[in-house]
Parts: structure tokens; sequence; C-alpha cells
């Protein structure tokens, strides 16, 4: 009770006493590393808190990573666990044997599948292994099996590019080079697709110049340290350009400097104050 009666008979109880909160830690399983424990086995009193970690990589952390002493001496949340990472089997994927899957369909970090084609005549698309990853996922994609083609169709189109004159059909093997328009650079340089199984090989792009004029150097109180020719300048993608100061003006103070780069279409430039 926290309140006393006065009674015929005096005081209706004895006098309260206030006790420290304290908890006891919960048992862990030795997997776990705690921090915040008090030395020498110390009181843990109200308010104290626990965390918790899991050391080996090969185990995630089940629970809260924290705990907190709370009323009445009991912990706000149950005690974590380190349980082993896992990774879920692949679902049944048509025409791809699937080798490694243990009778208890657990595979833990470090396990590994292999892939192979149920009929000889296909494909197989991505990596014919893959291994169990601390993260709890596949280290690849999940193969596929196709049927292999013997033609394809018509060469993708490429922003800003071209390509040679196009035919509705190409075979196995074949190649076509692509241009950019004036100005772009070819990414890769010189690049071409190739028809593979009836799909077209390797990404393609064609990267962006870089446009300053006076009027835009205008806004930013620059210009350029070597004039070109006409007032508009295409710098084209991995171009060097150096500006300077309109008059008596000096860079602004956290601006970037005079000898900038142009970058797909983007070049930044300096500002003066």
């Amino acid at each position: 009770m926290d309140n006393r009666t006065c009674m015929v008979a005096g005081w209706s109880n004895h006098l309260p006493i206030c006790e420290v909160v304290s908890c006891v830690p919960e048992a862990t399983d030795g997997r776990v590393v705690v921090s915040g424990l008090p030395d020498d086995d110390g009181v843990i009193q109200y308010g104290h808190e626990l965390k918790f970690s899991c050391p080996n990589p090969a185990h995630q952390l089940k629970g809260n990573p924290q705990v907190v002493c709370a009323a009445g001496g009991m912990w706000n949340n149950h005690f974590p666990t380190c349980e082993d990472v896992t990774c879920e089997a692949a679902e049944k994927i048509k025409n791809v044997n699937v080798i490694g899957i243990p009778q208890n369909n657990t595979m833990k970090v470090g396990h590994r599948l292999q892939f192979e084609c149920s009929n000889s005549k296909h494909v197989l698309k991505g990596k014919s292994e893959v291994t169990c990853s601390a993260n709890g996922q596949w280290s690849h994609s999940i193969p596929i099996c196709y049927e292999p083609k013997d033609f394809c169709g018509p060469p993708p189109q490429v922003n800003n590019g071209d390509r040679d004159i196009t035919r509705e059909r190409y075979r196995n093997g074949e190649s076509v080079q692509y241009v950019c328009q004036k100005f772009y650079i070819l990414d890769p340089p010189s690049a071409y697709k190739t028809c593979r199984d009836g799909i077209w090989t390797r990404p393609i792009t064609c990267l962006k110049p870089c446009t300053v004029d006076e009027e835009l150097m205008n806004t930013q109180n620059i210009q350029f340290k070597y004039p070109p020719e006409d007032q508009k300048v295409y710098a084209t993608h991995g171009d060097h350009t150096t500006f300077k100061c309109t008059g008596h003006l000096r860079l602004s103070p956290g601006s970037v400097g005079f000898h900038q780069q142009c970058i797909n279409g983007v070049m930044n430039l300096p500002h003066c104050q």
C-alpha cells in the first residue's frame, strides 16, 4: 500500500519501503553478443539498455536489437537470438534441372546449387552455379533454359544513333555496326550488335554532348579562357573546357573549378562574383 489511514489503534499499516527496480538478464545461446551488461554482474536498474549483435556473418539477429529494463523488473522485449542465415530454394523452373537441394530444404550460407537444361537441345542463360550469400540471397539470378534460334529480327534502335542498312532477318553470328549523330560519342567505341540465338547482344549508348553558350555563361559571370570561333560550343563527352571570370570578378566560394569536363551531356559551370 502507498497510503496510510489514522485509525483508533494507530496507523493502518507499516511505512512503505522504496526498492530499486532491477531486471535479471535472460539466458542466451552463446551466439549472441550482449553489450551494456554491468561489470562484475552488477544490478541492472530500471531504464538500463542492452544491445545485441551476431558476430558471425552466417547468422542473423532474430528479434529486437535492443531491450530496456522496464517497470516491475521486466524487460520491454524478449532477448533476441542469432539464427542461421538461409536462402530460399529456387522454385521449379521449366526445362531446368536443379542439383543440390537437400531433403530438409534448408540451405545455409555457402550452400551451392547447380543448374543444367533438361533438354539437351536447349541453351542455359545465366550462371550454372549459385551460392547462398550472407544476406540470404543467391549470388546470381537463377538461370533459364531456352531453345536457341537461328535468326534475329531487325536490330534495335539506339537513341541519337543509327545503324547500317538493315534487313528484316539476320543469321546467327551476323553483326550490325552503329554510328552516332554529330557530336555524340559511341559507347563502347566502334560498337556493334551481334545476333546470338535469336537475341541481339550487348548494350550500346550514344553519349550526349554539352552545350555552352554566351547567355548561359553570363548567368555565371564567366567566359571562355580560350575563346572559340563560335559563340556556342558543343563539347563532346569526355572533353574539357576552361573558363575564367569576367572583368575583375573572382571565383565564388563553394564553386567548382575553372577546368570542367563534359560527362554525357552534363558540365558543371563555375560561378564568379
